[in-house]
């Protein structure tokens, strides 16, 4: 396919072998996914998505059709149930996430954000924000779908993207790795980023960003796959991401096969934010990527439940104390590794 080159089988233990041998054999069956990657330096386009590329929108339908494919949320929900307990995604006016309280008032974060319950965005519809106000961000509360700013390593992501000169209304594209909620692509493009990708390993995860993104006005720019859809050099080819944000816990964040599926998907001196770690795990995540990171010291931070609002009063107890560290693609790098000598490592 036309800007999508697969350099070896052996890279395939680790991204699944149905993906590689639907590629390899370039099946044509109707039963089956195609991937043909068109892709320009700010877009990725996935022709022949199942179920998807077949369907054509009426003009009478306003309701935004998923892009997410069919096999991940397959049997996730009954549309025809009125049961709340088979629904991904709810509506209320004190909650989001994963059932985290929120103040009356909205959370501010980074004086850019206003976190706040999806329950409140009716109440809110008349205000309009001005150019000093925060962005407001709704959340449903969702089915796997973590991630509201009450948590340490939330925040600590939301204040690098609020941080200048990150985000520069630039045509940016918007790496969201194990992105939950979508509440950092949401505040991606909030801040002018053109489009954002999100990838998680939960499907739930995934409608739930997705719902969140179209309530929050951003449906049409933004794209969820599912970790198994995800191969080196698949998105937003020619060039990558430029920037890369995955708040995701050190055991995963250190596999090679995450390691390859990150880097290879960024672009030249694209910026990667990495959280979801402890203080003394720091040293162990900068080993795994210092091969393709410039590690930028003054990006590093550290924040306490204790000093995070909202974080004790939703959880309840203490979750303590992480870490964020962010760098940049080296330069000459561009994204290229050895994905052999990775996928050896991940499956020996």
């Amino acid at each position: 396919a036309e800007g999508f080159h697969v350099p070896s089988t052996s890279i395939f233990p680790i991204f699944g072998q149905g993906i590689a041998r639907r590629i390899m054999m370039n099946e044509s069956s109707s039963q089956q996914r195609h991937f043909a990657f068109k892709c320009s330096s700010s877009s990725l386009s996935m022709s022949n998505r199942e179920g998807n590329s077949d369907k054509k929108e009426s003009n009478t339908d306003k309701k935004k059709k998923s892009t997410i494919t069919d096999w991940v949320v397959e049997n996730l929900e009954d549309s025809s149930s009125s049961s709340s307990s088979n629904k991904i995604t709810s509506i209320s006016q004190t909650r989001a996430g994963e059932n985290d309280v929120l103040p009356t008032n909205g959370l501010i974060i980074a004086n850019k954000f206003k976190i706040l319950p999806a329950g409140q965005k009716e109440d809110d519809s008349e205000e309009e924000e001005d150019d000093e106000s925060p962005h407001s961000i709704y959340l449903l509360l969702g089915r796997n779908g973590w991630g509201t700013g009450v948590h340490p390593t939330t925040r600590l992501c939301l204040e690098f993207l609020a941080s200048p000169n990150i985000i520069q209304g630039i045509g940016e594209v918007i790496l969201d790795y194990g992105c939950g909620s979508g509440i950092l692509s949401i505040a991606s493009l909030h801040l002018g980023a053109s489009r954002a990708l999100g990838v998680d390993v939960e499907a739930e995860a995934l409608v739930t960003s997705e719902r969140n993104l179209d309530l929050n006005g951003f449906g049409d720019r933004f794209e969820g796959f599912h970790t198994r859809e995800i191969i080196p050099y698949c998105l937003c080819r020619p060039t990558g991401a430029n920037i890369c944000i995955a708040n995701i816990l050190v055991g995963q964040l250190v596999r090679p096969s995450m390691v390859s599926a990150i880097i290879t998907n960024m672009a030249p001196k694209s910026y990667l934010c990495l959280s979801g770690i402890r203080p003394h795990e720091v040293d162990a995540l900068k080993d795994a990527y210092g091969e393709y990171i410039e590690w930028m010291d003054e990006y590093y931070d550290e924040l306490s439940a204790c000093n995070t609002d909202g974080s004790i009063e939703s959880y309840g107890f203490d979750v303590g104390t992480w870490s964020r560290v962010v760098g940049r693609l080296k330069e000459g790098n561009d994204g290229r590794m050895d994905i052999e000598s990775l996928s050896e490592l991940a499956v020996s």
